[in-house]
């Protein structure tokens, strides 16, 4: 019998808790008992379809960025609560950005569309400092949440065309306007390579040389010009082959005058996995070479996003029939992303005991993860405000997180939205080292301990994560173990030894255990939090 035949009938909490953890960015206990006594089936068919109304988090938006200082030099004098600022005409550097989509990520009704995201930005690395423009690489972003669980033909032709990935892999330099120009290969090696077969997987050289002739003259023109003075300062773009046609927009200010646009193009034929076609509309100008990757080596392709998506959603060591069997569910559903995930998260497979744990949480969804579970959500971070617009959301303070001097993404290894090189980050082992892990007890300690980032502006104290132990524990402990057990329940760390955990409660508790709100009840708890958020095992997921 294939690996994933065997469908999952009945879950418990804790089956429930390992879907949210891998398929999301976890769920609290009393979520996880809930959704236990649903169907799997149905239950897993709306996560991933994402069917639920995200008509609060839109609303919230405005009030997303906590940042709540007066701006200095060039920065505008902006209080919080207020949006990110994500277009070119603000300040909108990485760490707006990186906030704006980790704060999607903690508060997002649909957390399964945030992880595949994160996923195929992992999958399609693009950095921002090459890209050099933030809303182009959230566009990116958007779509991945748009098309990441579609057909991955059509996400691979996609982004393909996105202006930000034909910046960063130099698709814009692939211009040919005289015989002796030779086609730039840097996209069409990479996205053999790295985006849909593997190294030496089903290609060869002259693959990449005539992919390469088809995406000539690819290239894009900007959208959204808030300086008209400045055309090269845009906050969107749109796909165009320059192929010498008539110019179709004759007032855009990068076109303005042409009556006709350069052709950039090579004329003729090309010939890719044995099937030639014309250069031009026959092959609509190139688009049906990318197709050619799903339709001419359709179980290569599936065969490197099986392993791809196992190691990412299940697990970093499978054997080949596993992996081969995953292949032929991608190709049974017609390479549909979602449809394939489906039959992963309702397989008993999925929920082997061998799998739980079996991950190292890269730093951004460990972050989020820990903030979902130590801090309200959405509804009840919103309630303050609410209440009196003079109070601002109990939002975690994302950008400040991400440019802090002590920790943030690119000091836990990961930062967001700007990685290296194409191949993206080593995931799993590679995450922890001696340095990313020091950096991940002091996000461990921002997140448990209530750090505070100084006082706003009427000299009130402010917190990168605003927790409340009192909303941690919906039952009162009746001793320290009981502690213990509550907070090991709500972070969920693999098992941790009973020998450590006593030693940790010794301690924390050196005096005799009460729970009488006094500050170093609250300090016991928070470092016994700290504790657990600092373990080995708190890092696997």
């Amino acid at each position: 019998m294939a690996t994933f035949d065997a469908l999952k009938s009945t879950w418990t909490p804790d089956d429930v808790l390992h879907f949210g953890r891998r398929a999301g960015f976890g769920l609290k206990p009393e979520a996880a008992a809930t959704l236990a006594m649903r169907a799997i089936g149905t239950t897993v068919d709306a996560w991933v379809d994402g069917s639920a109304d995200e008509a609060a988090l839109t609303a919230a938006l405005p009030l997303a960025n906590v940042v709540d200082y007066p701006g200095y030099g060039n920065e505008p004098d902006q209080w919080a609560p207020h949006p990110f600022n994500l277009r070119v005409e603000h300040p909108a550097d990485l760490t707006e950005a990186q906030g704006y989509w980790v704060w999607r990520m903690q508060y997002a009704p649909n957390p399964f569309t945030e992880k595949l995201a994160l996923y195929w930005h992992q999958h399609f690395a693009t950095g921002a400092k090459k890209v050099d423009n933030i809303p182009l690489m959230l566009k990116q972003i958007q779509l991945f949440r748009s098309l990441g669980r579609g057909p991955f033909g059509d996400l691979l032709l996609a982004v393909s065309q996105d202006p930000a990935m034909m910046i960063w892999l130099d698709t814009v330099q692939n211009k040919v306007e005289k015989a002796s120009d030779v086609p730039n290969e840097n996209y069409a090696r990479e996205v053999l390579e790295l985006y849909s077969l593997g190294i030496d997987n089903g290609y060869n050289q002259q693959d990449i040389t005539e992919l390469a002739k088809a995406l000539t003259g690819w290239d894009y023109i900007g959208r959204d010009f808030p300086d008209p003075k400045n055309p090269y300062y845009y906050n969107d773009a749109e796909f165009i082959v320059y192929r010498g046609q008539a110019n179709p927009y004759p007032d855009h200010p990068w076109l303005h005058g042409y009556a006709m646009l350069p052709n950039q193009r090579k004329s003729g034929t090309f010939t890719l996995f044995g099937v030639t076609l014309d250069l031009g509309a026959d092959s609509h100008y190139g688009a049906d070479a990318i197709r050619l990757i799903l339709t001419q080596r359709a179980q290569a392709c599936a065969g490197f996003l099986a392993q791809r998506l196992l190691h990412f959603f299940l697990s970093p060591e499978l054997p080949a029939n596993v992996v081969n069997d995953f292949r032929d569910v991608i190709l049974a559903n017609n390479f549909a992303i979602g449809r394939s995930l489906k039959v992963l998260f309702k397989s008993a497979y999925f929920y082997d005991p061998a799998h739980r744990f079996a991950l190292v949480e890269g730093p951004v969804a460990w972050s989020v993860r820990i903030a979902r579970l130590l801090m309200p959500d959405l509804a009840s971070a919103m309630a303050p405000y609410l209440q009196n617009p003079a109070n601002p959301p109990r939002f975690g303070a994302w950008s400040a997180f991400v440019n802090w001097d002590t920790s943030g993404f690119f000091n836990m290894g990961q930062d967001l939205l700007n990685p290296k090189g194409p191949n993206g980050w080593k995931e799993h082992g590679g995450w922890l080292n001696s340095d990313t892990y020091r950096h991940r007890t002091r996000t461990a300690y921002a997140l448990a301990a209530k750090e505070g980032r100084g006082d706003d502006h009427n000299h009130v104290p402010r917190f990168l994560f605003d927790t409340d132990i009192h909303e941690w524990f919906p039952a009162t402990p009746a001793s320290a173990l009981d502690v213990f057990n509550r907070l090991v329940a709500l972070l969920q760390p693999a098992p941790i030894p009973t020998g450590l955990r006593d030693a940790w409660l010794t301690l924390v508790w050196a005096k005799p255990f009460a729970w009488d709100g006094k500050p170093a009840t609250e300090d016991a708890v928070r470092r016994l939090a700290f504790l657990i958020l600092c373990s080995p095992q708190a890092q696997q997921h």
